[in-house]
């Protein structure tokens, strides 16, 4: 029986996690630690993560440098794709990098979601692949993202749905829509057994944004 997401519950759910020089590290591991717990209850996930070359990746300030599990040229076809984001320099500097944007485009064909965390939004409007759907993205990057006019552009939520897409707020929101990632394929059930092993609150309330 297939679920609404239309996984099939006996074959593995390939989730690939973009990394890039400065990544930052909140939006690439929240969402991995909670897919990682997921698999506690529901082992279908497998994680991996994809960057433009074999070379190691420096996350934001250079802390943490990590060898991804694959290159754009090896990497498989991801069922989830989910690309995180970074300070704006950083995004500006992905955006003119054309293997990056082309190979997010040849991904994102055969996706069944495409999920962005903070401003790795910016990216995907930068890839067209946002063009005439609702997004969101960290709230200071909120008028970037209305440089594309075709966006709808969604403010004062932890994320944004549209079809396939996923588009959450600033860092942390990427534990919110990671969330309902698991909610949808592996139930509410283990949504909040996550939540609750990771002492996090899901609550939707963005009233303390400025």
């Amino acid at each position: 029986m297939m679920n609404k997401m239309n996984f099939d519950p006996e074959i593995k759910i390939n989730v690939g996690f973009l990394i890039y020089n400065q990544v930052e590290a909140m939006d690439l591991n929240g969402p991995i630690d909670v897919f990682t717990k997921a698999n506690r209850f529901d082992n279908r996930y497998n994680l991996y993560t994809v960057s433009e070359t074999s070379q190691l990746v420096p996350s934001e300030g250079g802390t943490i440098h990590m060898k991804a599990s694959y290159s754009f040229e090896n990497a498989p076809q991801a069922d989830i794709l989910i690309i995180p984001g970074a300070a704006v320099a950083t995004i500006s500097e992905i955006c003119n990098n054309d293997n990056i944007i082309n190979w997010i485009i040849q991904q994102d064909q055969n996706t069944k979601l495409t999920v962005s965390i903070c401003t790795g939004s910016l990216i995907l409007s930068k890839a067209k692949i946002l063009d005439g759907k609702s997004a969101t993205t960290h709230h200071l990057a909120l008028d970037l993202l209305r440089q594309n006019p075709t966006i709808k552009v969604v403010e004062k939520v932890r994320y944004a749905e549209d079809g396939k897409f996923l588009t959450s707020a600033g860092i942390t929101s990427g534990l919110d829509v990671a969330l309902h990632i698991i909610e949808m394929i592996s139930g509410k059930e283990v949504a909040e057994e996550i939540a609750q092993t990771m002492v996090y609150n899901r609550s939707a309330n963005m009233d303390f944004i400025k």
